[in-house]
């Protein structure tokens, strides 16, 4: 998997390009990158645009995991992009950040809503929806799947209802992806979010990270 690049220029080591592959994540100050607010440590990017968006660091597991907030969430013009970072990336960058060490004991660990939320974003952003939107809304509109998976269905169910977290990383080696049905709104959406590997099945969350359902 590719590595986030960072690039520190200006007089004082204040701006920063942050990319990864051919996607820029922040092209614009390092003052402010991450902070504590709002009882959560927050990380503020502009993805190449010039307005500031904001998501929160959690933690999961060795990872460190950025989760939309559901007051920008439910924003149409909010921009987010899930990022991962490994403990080394992740390191990186708070060393080039003008943050103080002592705010970042305050991490919390990523919950089951947080991945929905993230989901829910990852749908609305690749069809294009605006609007108020729930995460079950997604899920009570399924109609079929790619394959002929009948408890499908009632497992992502019970994925939402069961609050145990188990986000973890696959390989492409011996997968095979599956196709989400919805009928929402009167609009028929192929959903490419699953991917199932032997007898088991994974929700995509970002990456080659994925849930178990």
């Amino acid at each position: 998997m590719d590595k986030y690049i960072y690039k520190v220029t200006g007089d004082y080591k204040d701006w920063l390009e942050m990319k990864k592959s051919d996607t820029t994540f922040h092209n614009g100050s390092l003052i402010g990158l991450i902070s504590y607010a709002n009882d959560r440590l927050e990380l503020k990017l502009n993805y190449g645009t010039d307005l500031y968006y904001h998501s929160e660091i959690k933690k999961a597991g060795d990872i460190i995991i950025t989760v939309p907030t559901k007051e920008y969430l439910l924003k149409d013009d909010y921009m987010y992009i899930p990022l991962v970072f490994d403990e080394e990336e992740y390191e990186e960058l708070v060393e080039i950040s003008y943050v103080d060490r002592e705010l970042l004991k305050n991490i919390q660990q990523v919950n089951k809503q947080d991945l929905c939320n993230i989901l829910l974003n990852n749908f609305k952003c690749g069809f294009g929806i605006t609007g108020y939107l729930e995460f079950n809304d997604i899920i009570n509109s399924i109609i079929a799947f790619s394959e002929d998976e009948a408890e499908l269905a009632e497992r992502i169910n019970n994925m939402i209802s069961n609050e145990s977290i188990n986000l973890q990383r696959i390989g492409e080696e011996g997968s095979k992806n599956i196709t989400i049905f919805i009928d929402f709104l009167g609009n028929l959406y192929e959903w490419n979010s699953i991917v199932e590997i032997g007898d088991k099945f994974y929700l995509k969350i970002v990456d080659d990270y994925v849930m178990e359902v």
